[in-house]
């Protein structure tokens, strides 16, 4: 996973002017005794990006070994976000790569998701896991969301970083919103996607767990959303 993070953010680096965002000593690395955990978290700004985070997490026992990012664009765009996560245990890998669409109607999914059917295509038919119910409407056809053995890693490393490649040339030609009333409903489509997240997804409970719900909290609250 370290491997892939180096070139998650080496392709980043290439594209966007990234800032470092500082983040609390207290939430940006975490460690318990004994090795059982280890986590890191990193923020970043650039041009027309609010926020790109990392998050690196070692468990000991059980062994798990996490990378996850996302890239929110700023406010006044409706390209998608971009997200991927991999989860490794010993025998399997949860994977998560995403465009998550704003909205469902025709133009805007053969604008930003229907690029993303070119490098589907091109890479492993992964199982498809069932989608939460509160992710549904954010999971783009062409996602990839599959719980495969981990000797599919490889090939899944590549998969997101062709979808990362495609999503920063579709970044890169993204206007500025004109119209009030689009900027509106974008900005309310974008809230609500960060509210469903942080209200819905296990991984802040199971992360508390561990932690404790307070400091699992402040992480998704200021590093990951």
């Amino acid at each position: 996973m370290d491997e892939l993070a180096a070139q998650t953010k080496k392709l980043l680096e290439e594209n966007l002017a990234l800032e470092p965002i500082p983040l609390p000593q207290e939430i940006s690395h975490i460690k318990l005794p004994l090795r059982l955990l280890d986590l890191r978290c990193e923020n970043w700004r650039a041009p027309k990006v609010r926020k790109i985070y990392f998050t690196r997490i070692k468990v000991t026992v059980p062994s798990l070994d996490i990378f996850g990012m996302a890239l929110y664009p700023e406010a006044n765009l409706d390209i998608p976000s971009f997200v991927f996560d991999f989860s490794c245990t010993k025998k399997k890998v949860f994977s998560y790569i995403n465009f998550v669409p704003l909205f469902n109607d025709p133009p805007y999914l053969e604008k930003y998701i229907e690029p993303m059917k070119k490098v589907h295509e091109s890479h492993a038919a992964f199982p498809r896991q069932t989608v939460r119910e509160w992710m549904q409407p954010y999971v783009a056809p062409y996602a990839v969301y599959s719980l495969p053995f981990k000797a599919e890693l490889p090939e899944l490393k590549r998969c997101a970083l062709d979808y990362l490649r495609l999503y920063l040339e579709l970044f890169s030609r993204a206007e500025e919103i004109r119209g009030p009333a689009y900027l509106e409903k974008v900005e309310k489509a974008r809230k609500t996607y960060l509210k469903d997240m942080t209200t819905y997804d296990n991984s802040r409970k199971m992360l508390g767990k561990i932690i404790g719900k307070e400091r699992a909290n402040r992480i998704f609250q200021e590093a990951l959303i």
